[in-house]
């Protein structure tokens, strides 16, 4: 687990067994995606868990496992993002005025070319807090996400305002907090590591009482512990 930059699956904290299971399929390629009209993946829940994080890093995960590099009897949760990064992905950050004519054009502008550079032969498409596009806008995604060799994968915090259609073409992934706040403690020690310090330079009251109040934000979690951790003398680094 790393602490600092999440670099596989193992790195993120699933609210739902069931959720991180089917992702774990589909990175070991049982689960056959795309299939059956199964075109996304779309991360919903609250703020700051690692929904946007997630979704632009599971490309990445995605041609590690087709390139046949990671021995799949390893499991895929410790399998790691290629570096460097040869991954084409194409990101909206929906809302601000962004329409499905330009999305719906970067898609079959994708579409219309052969994916050379992508072990798994097909194209990357993010989009970011897909609610914040208008409903007309929603509606109209559903015909590219139809086009063959694509696959997308969408974040939201409010799963009720993104467009039916939408939902029923994705996997459903929910990223809330954990109940759970033991959880929490190896990312914590994780980071305490990355800072140079022990694992047990806070103790794993403390890293579960951070995580309680952090309410699922991964965010508030990592800076809450950084903070703790300098108070017990340890250095950031920003280049780890």
């Amino acid at each position: 687990m790393n602490g600092m930059t999440p670099n596989c699956l193992d790195d993120f904290l699933f609210s739902n067994a069931t959720d991180k299971h089917t992702l774990e399929l589909i990175l070991s390629r049982k689960l056959p995606f795309p299939f059956g009209g199964k075109t996304g993946i779309l991360f919903h829940g609250t703020w700051g868990t690692g929904k946007t994080t997630l979704a632009e890093l599971l490309p990445e995960l995605l041609e590690t496992a087709y390139s046949g590099t990671w021995d799949m009897s390893l499991g895929v949760g410790q399998m790691p993002a290629p570096e460097p990064s040869h991954t084409q992905t194409a990101v909206f950050r929906c809302g601000g005025g962004l329409s499905s004519t330009t999305i719906s054009q970067s898609v079959s502008k994708f579409n219309n070319h052969m994916p050379v550079w992508h072990f798994s032969k097909h194209d990357y498409f993010v989009l970011d807090e897909v609610e914040r596009l208008t409903i007309g806008a929603q509606q109209s995604l559903r015909s590219p996400m139809g086009l063959k060799r694509c696959m997308f994968f969408l974040t939201t915090n409010y799963l009720t305002k993104v467009d039916p259609g939408i939902v029923n073409r994705c996997h459903l992934i929910e990223m809330n907090q954990v109940t759970t706040p033991n959880a929490y403690v190896p990312l914590g020690q994780s980071i305490l590591q990355n800072m140079g310090l022990a694992v047990d330079a806070l103790s794993t009251k403390k890293l579960q009482d951070i995580a309680i109040k952090a309410r699922g934000s991964m965010r508030d979690y990592t800076t809450d512990v950084m903070l703790a951790g300098m108070d017990c003398g340890g250095i950031l680094n920003i280049g780890d």
